[in-house]
């Protein structure tokens, strides 16, 4: 035990001595064991977040077409849907009583953040609550992820200005003043980075919904009007920029609520039974298409897992060179060391012991590699984590 004591010693000692050669050591050793451990494990991290999230999504209706965008809009507010489906769509399905239908209309953002419009029966869906204030319920409000209200300090009572979309678009609205009446805990999810208004509040951010001031008879379009009769409003009237105690009630709708967009629809089936018939019903509709998240993500990691089976052959070589590089430096040392060699063995050192105090130094160099991969890789997981959502 002793031995093994003094070989620590003198191979701390050495180590010391020599530290640019000892670092390059450490560091192509650390690197060699970074990427295969890194990459498995982001990975892995990877397939547990994607399918917690996925698998707590039973179900989506969208439009037909690509399911791949449509559950990246719905689930991980990432994208836009090309082709929404009418609202009016939520009625229908929920008169055939699957279960629990949600809306989601994912198309605006506030500061780069997703403004999810959704409603209430959302936040219990995800097991969400609230850190402070209460859940939106007037126009204009939101509630703010724990993560972006902490990205841009707010607290109820703050307002946060929504993104313009579309400068070109002439029909769509100008950025929006929201309210923030509350701010959630955080749930490890992309929930954390968004914002979540009713959908009416969507549709005020897409110009569907708006308010302007009172269309007086001399300034509209059809001034010799008869009483009674609808005034045309002029293009020069001014439309309100913010959802306020005064002009909340002026916000008005032209058209139909069922005919205006929403990206898609969250269901929770009761049963199994639901389940499965709502997955055949929505095969006779010709407008609407049922995805199953948790298929669509499946196909996802299928593909990053043949890039890992790929990455890792590459880091097994990258791994194999890095230790033959390893083993020529010792060899190259040890042939250095000779003369030091050989007088350690005139003084009294055995073979033995000089083999103690190399593979010493050996040991020291590769734990230290493997203490900073170990931190390297902790950092780098925080991260993919953070992009992750979480």
């Amino acid at each position: 035990m002793s031995s093994v004591r003094h070989g620590l010693y003198l191979a701390l000692r050495y180590l010391a001595s020599a530290p640019g050669r000892t670092a390059i050591l450490v560091l192509g050793t650390s690197v060699a064991l970074f990427l295969p451990l890194f990459t498995s494990q982001a990975a892995q991290v990877l397939e547990d977040e994607l399918l917690t999230r996925a698998s707590s999504s039973p179900i989506l209706l969208g439009a037909p077409g690509n399911e791949f965008d449509l559950t990246m809009n719905s689930l991980y507010f990432r994208g836009r849907i090309r082709e929404p489906i009418p609202y009016g769509s939520r009625r229908l399905v929920d008169q055939r009583e699957y279960g629990l239908t949600v809306p989601l209309y994912v198309a605006h953002s506030a500061g780069g953040a997703p403004v999810v419009g959704t409603s209430l029966e959302y936040f219990d869906a995800r097991g969400l609550t609230l850190a402070e204030g209460r859940k939106p319920a007037l126009l204009g409000e939101v509630v703010a992820g724990a993560a972006a209200a902490e990205a841009f300090h707010l607290s109820p009572g703050d307002t946060v200005r929504s993104d313009l979309t579309n400068l070109y678009n002439i029909a769509g609205a100008y950025p929006t003043m929201l309210e923030v009446v509350g701010v959630l805990k955080p749930s490890g999810g992309p929930d954390d980075e968004a914002f979540f208004a009713d959908v009416k509040t969507i549709w005020v951010l897409d110009g569907a919904l708006h308010g302007h001031d009172a269309v007086q008879k001399e300034a509209s379009l059809n001034p010799d009007a008869d009483e009674g009769e609808n005034l045309e409003a002029t293009a020069a009237i001014f439309l309100f920029s913010e959802m306020t105690k005064e002009t909340r009630a002026s916000f008005h709708l032209h058209g139909d609520a069922d005919e205006l967009p929403v990206s898609s629809l969250l269901v929770f089936p009761r049963d199994a039974r639901a389940h499965d018939q709502l997955l055949g019903d929505a095969l006779l509709e010709s407008g609407l298409q049922a995805v199953r998240p948790t298929s669509v993500v499946r196909t996802v990691l299928d593909i990053v897992l043949r890039v890992r089976e790929g990455l890792n052959a590459y880091f097994g070589v990258v791994a194999g060179s890095t230790l033959a590089f390893f083993a020529l430096v010792v060899t190259l040392s040890l042939r250095l060391r000779r003369a030091e060699i050989e007088l350690m063995q005139r003084i009294g050192c055995s073979r033995p012991a000089i083999a103690v105090i190399v593979g010493c130094e050996i040991g020291l160099v590769v734990a230290a590699a493997a203490a900073l991969t170990a931190g390297t890789s902790a950092a780098a997981l925080t991260l993919v984590r953070h992009g992750l959502g979480g």
